[in-house]
């Protein structure tokens, strides 16, 4: 959420967009992740099924997410948000269709998933931390370069982190 949360001053300031142009840019860019993160989800249960394993897809889909973020990093563009639009989304799109598969198949007593709640408390907190990272990031730096570093890390490490379960394929 740390970009996403953000598009719009993105578009405008590191893209240099006039608010009019941006809205167009934003608008598009929220048709093309729509359209991608559905066929995403759609596309993941049938290969996933056929893979025998939950956590290859999500590491796959967290280096798209990475990989998508850089785009808008690398190319200061509309193209490069187009592009973090359709990578970024596509993998996001994934990450959401398995996150859940994923949370329940490493609880340790499947009778008693409470645990879920904590888990979702920690997305939550992500969510809330990201965009204020962002802001601190932008207001003593200057601008949103820095912001997209972070983001890619933090997809790298939460790739990371599902390769390290050990109790999932």
């Amino acid at each position: 959420t740390m970009i996403s949360v953000y598009q719009l001053y993105i578009v405008e300031d590191y893209v240099h967009q006039t608010k009019t142009e941006a809205a167009g840019t934003i608008a598009t860019m929220s048709i093309i992740t729509m359209v991608v993160s559905l066929t995403a989800s759609l596309i993941s249960g049938p290969i996933s099924d056929k893979m025998h394993t939950h956590k290859v897809p999500v590491i796959i889909a967290w280096l798209l997410f990475a990989i998508g973020t850089a785009m808008p990093w690398i190319m200061p563009s509309v193209t490069g948000m187009y592009l973090y639009a359709g990578i970024a989304g596509f993998g996001y799109g994934v990450i959401s269709h398995y996150d859940q598969a994923l949370n329940v198949d490493v609880l340790p007593n499947k009778e008693e998933a409470g645990g879920l709640g904590i888990l979702n408390l920690a997305t939550t907190l992500g969510q809330a931390v990201g965009p204020t990272i962002t802001s601190v990031v932008k207001t003593t730096t200057g601008t949103y370069t820095p912001a997209f570093a972070i983001s890619i890390v933090m997809a790298v490490c939460a790739a990371v982190f599902v390769l390290r379960i050990q109790k999932v394929k």
